[in-house]
């Protein structure tokens, strides 16, 4: 028995320890262990415009980038000259949402073979897009008259609540007369302080800068770039757009003195446009080309429902053109495009 009870005092005091022991090195390493430090806010991300603007600074095409300047922001621009000695004009592209001022599969082979052609090209970057809108692969319908539910009239009320007139009897109470020392003491008291001079010449904070709606600064952005296009001399300006980029270059209406024509390619709505494709047409009386893919049926439908408007509004320098997109080769269908492009541009055009 006396052996027993030895046994268990030894594992009782054995097992104290080992708690004993575990608990002093848990507080050691709490206090051992650094401060938590606050995370600090990662940098915002620079928008899709700068990395490509940053992208042409590593690539061999840097001599092509220009800077172009708004009345409230700066942006980046690729220009190449005509090969020529007396160019024809120079072109202005417009990429579509979400595409660079470089993209490879229209945009950049255009702008880089049309200088060969005798034509001066002036690619842009379209503002990035807000954070709150919509793009063409994110458009949601909204609701339409099946949804709108037709409630009953509610039933008017019989009862109507009397209006209480006042009772002629009673008299009005009039404020009691107030003593002028009193009034006088208000008045001084509620007489805004006297600023030191020091204090009202000090300088106010600059007001700051407000960014435009997106509309008005794809508008700046062209304005930017027919400013320069004039600084070169260009006889004649071209409006080239692809997808919303086509939109924006019809929407575009500020007057020029030089002769303005449009070509679309593959234009697609803008979901930032409230003026659609159709209407444009029906209003511009400058010459338009609009290519489009015949073989897609989406596009064959919109392409037929912008000639309709066309001859509605009896604009006779609209003109479309049928682009082949089936033979699964892009450079035998950029090349098919540059020689459409080029034969239209090419082509002596009288504006109306």
């Amino acid at each position: 028995m006396l052996v027993l009870y030895r046994t268990c005092l030894v594992l009782c005091m054995g097992l104290y320890c080992s708690i004993s022991n575990a608990a002093e090195n848990t507080n050691a390493n709490t206090e051992s262990a650094p401060p938590a430090t606050a995370e600090l806010p990662r940098p915002a991300l620079p928008g899709r415009n700068v990395l490509a603007a940053q992208a042409i600074q590593l690539s061999a095409d840097a001599e092509q980038l220009i800077d172009l300047t708004t009345p409230v922001e700066h942006f980046s621009a690729l220009f190449l000259p005509a090969n020529t000695a007396q160019p024809r004009g120079t072109v202005i592209l417009l990429p579509g949402a979400e595409e660079s001022f470089d993209e490879p599969i229209t945009i950049g082979p255009l702008r880089r073979k049309l200088p060969d052609a005798g034509w001066h090209t002036l690619s842009l970057n379209l503002p990035d897009l807000p954070l709150d809108s919509p793009i063409y692969t994110k458009v949601t319908a909204g609701i339409v008259a099946e949804q709108i539910p037709v409630l009953p009239p509610e039933p008017l009320d019989e009862e109507t609540p009397d209006l209480t007139e006042p009772d002629p009897d009673e008299e009005a109470l009039e404020p009691e007369p107030e003593d002028e020392e009193e009034v006088n003491e208000d008045s001084e008291a509620s007489a805004p302080p006297i600023e030191d001079e020091d204090e009202a010449s000090a300088p106010s904070a600059p007001e700051p800068i407000v960014i435009p709606a997106y509309p008005e600064r794809v508008s700046n952005f062209i304005d930017a770039a027919i400013a320069y296009a004039q600084s070169l001399n260009s006889a004649e300006i071209i409006l080239l757009g692809h997808h919303e980029g086509a939109h924006w270059a019809l929407n575009y209406a500020h007057p020029t003195e030089l002769p303005l024509r449009s070509v679309l390619i593959a234009p697609r709505p803008s979901t930032l446009l409230a003026t659609s494709l159709t209407s444009l047409i029906e209003a511009r009386e400058q010459p338009i080309a609009d290519f489009y893919h015949k073989s897609n049926p989406e596009a064959s439908a919109a392409a037929q429902q912008r000639s309709a408007a066309s001859r509605r509004a009896g604009r006779t320098h609209y003109t479309q053109i049928n682009l082949s997109s089936g033979t699964g080769v892009p450079t035998l269908e950029q090349e098919h495009l540059l020689r459409r492009v080029k034969g239209w541009l090419n082509k002596a055009v009288k504006n109306p």
